[in-house]
């Protein structure tokens, strides 16, 4: 990779709340898929140069309007996939927190570990190593990966120089932007941007105020 590029790592949209089927793979709800065309406004308007995606469906069916209007073919990569895909459920987080379910304690408490050998610590590196690969496929521009919260946070914590931060979730159909240099130098540019999603709201908020 001889230029420097910018990787747009976008949060999937809310999926569908699934519990006691092993190793669910939830779709979109209705509010995930605006939000799925909500980021392709977002990056129709820069010089997207190629799009990847976790296998999970909410990050593929996230992806579906941006690559449809970019004209991009779409990469499968697994090693973009949540650390925890092979649980037996998957809630919205909003809903753990508002349902003070106890799951969510015990997650926050594996993903705070400073564990340098465990399964996040390798989770971390393969994911980062994706993230990286996709990179590697163009020469500047930006790629599009389309993926999750743990992708996310391993990719800003090696951008940070491998700091680990209690960072706030990012917002489902958030973006969030790195840069990768020739040498592998990663820099964080933004963290969690929903300006989209806000704007996305506001106007069905406007619909509802004034109808017809």
């Amino acid at each position: 990779m001889s230029d420097t590029v910018e990787v747009a790592l976008i949060r999937h949209g809310l999926p569908h709340r699934v519990e006691g089927v092993a190793k669910p793979d939830p779709g979109l709800t209705g509010r995930g898929f605006e939000q799925a065309r909500a980021v392709a406004e977002v990056l129709v308007q820069l010089p997207v140069r190629t799009a990847a995606s976790s296998c999970l469906r909410r990050a593929r069916e996230t992806a579906a309007p941006a690559v449809e209007k970019l004209g991009l073919d779409l990469a499968i990569h697994d090693d973009l996939a949540e650390f925890d895909s092979g649980a037996d459920f998957y809630i919205p987080i909003e809903e753990m927190v508002a349902e003070s379910d106890p799951r969510l304690d015990r997650w926050r408490e594996l993903v705070a570990r400073d564990d340098v050998d465990g399964p996040l610590a390798e989770f971390r590196r393969t994911a980062t190593a994706a993230v990286a690969q996709v990179a590697a496929g163009i020469s500047g521009g930006v790629a599009a990966v389309f993926c999750h919260g743990g992708v996310i946070g391993a990719c800003v914590e090696k951008a940070l120089g491998d700091v680990r931060l209690s960072l706030t979730e990012p917002h489902y159909g958030s973006i969030t932007r790195i840069t990768i240099g020739a040498e592998q130098q990663w820099t964080l540019l933004t963290y969690n941007e929903f300006h989209h999603i806000e704007r996305l709201t506001a106007r069905q908020e406007e619909r509802h105020e004034f109808p017809g």
